[in-house]
């Protein structure tokens, strides 16, 4: 498969695989019901449409759009329609979720649950696939959404996510950038270099596969090759990183709201470790960072 290094490179991708059937959560929100409308008439997505119908019709009259092509799945609240739209998945009605007004924790929590969810083998964490223009292909970055301040082992298991993700874009052997503040390992001011000098050895000894971890590396060091040719870093990852390991859940926030917010970035934002991908974007996010995101989701489904 070639790599794939733009989101128009994405949208071919998703466009040229069979209709995925999408269950959006909580569907009473009109950036989400954008972004699906318009990948459902690019043929890309079949949705159902999970919430209060009088709720949704109202939303879809106010924006101008047309919901009479698409099923509509009456559900009340956030916790029945992520439950009902996590049930449609698990039976087979849906290949996709996606989170519409549904806060994170809820469809979370309908995702973990033990009886009836879709947690699969892995851990689970939020990945971000993002085009800006000054770099010269997608990156990955992780995880701005569901681990809060992960250890050395979720770490790890953040980065085989994106490396799941990464080798799905075409990228067979990701570079992965362990982000810290600093690039000098100092264990007893900033733990967090520790943990990422720590990762780059277990990649180099087989522990971590299918990738190339180094690291800490502050954020201009690994997308900067100047940056680390002025401060004398020698490194196959640094400048041309291809996924980015935040240290805690404040740090990769911050980072994906200030790209969506204040920059013209294209970005995708997936849960990955269930079962099927999931749609995860922040509820403010764009209708065209919740487009995106389908396309991402569908590409690698």
């Amino acid at each position: 498969m070639a790599m794939i290094r733009t989101f128009e490179e994405l949208e071919r991708t998703a466009k040229s695989k069979p209709s995925r059937k999408l269950a959006l959560a909580m569907a009473e929100e009109a950036d989400a019901l954008k972004a699906v409308l318009t990948a459902a008439e690019q043929g890309i997505v079949e949705p159902i449409l999970v919430g209060n119908k009088q709720s949704i019709t109202e939303i879809a009259e106010q924006q101008g759009l047309d919901l009479s092509p698409h099923r509509i799945e009456p559900a009340e609240g956030e916790e029945q329609c992520a439950a009902k739209a996590v049930e449609l998945v698990r039976e087979g009605e849906a290949a996709v979720l996606m989170k519409g007004r549904t806060p994170t924790a809820v469809i979370m929590r309908a995702i973990l649950n033990r009886h009836g969810g879709l947690r699969g083998p892995r851990v689970l964490s939020h990945v971000s696939i993002i085009e800006v223009d000054r770099y010269p292909k997608l990156f990955l970055m992780s995880d701005p959404g569901i681990n809060i301040a992960p250890d050395l082992k979720t770490k790890a298991a953040i980065i085989e996510n994106m490396v799941f993700v990464a080798q799905r874009l075409g990228i067979e052997r990701p570079k992965v950038a362990v982000i810290a503040a600093v690039e000098k390992v100092n264990p007893t001011a900033m733990p967090v270099t520790a943990d990422a000098a720590l990762l780059s050895k277990m990649s180099e000894r087989g522990q971590i596969t299918g990738c190339v971890v180094d690291g800490p590396f502050a954020l201009d060091n690994a997308l900067s090759r100047k940056s680390c040719d002025t401060k004398g870093i020698q490194t196959e990852v640094g400048g041309d990183a291809d996924a980015l390991l935040m240290p805690d859940i404040e740090a990769a926030n911050i980072f994906y709201k200030t790209l969506a917010h204040l920059t013209d970035a294209k970005i995708a934002a997936l849960t990955i470790g269930a079962n099927v991908p999931v749609v995860m974007s922040s509820r403010s996010d764009s209708d065209a960072i919740k487009y995106y995101s389908i396309l991402g989701a569908v590409s690698i489904a």
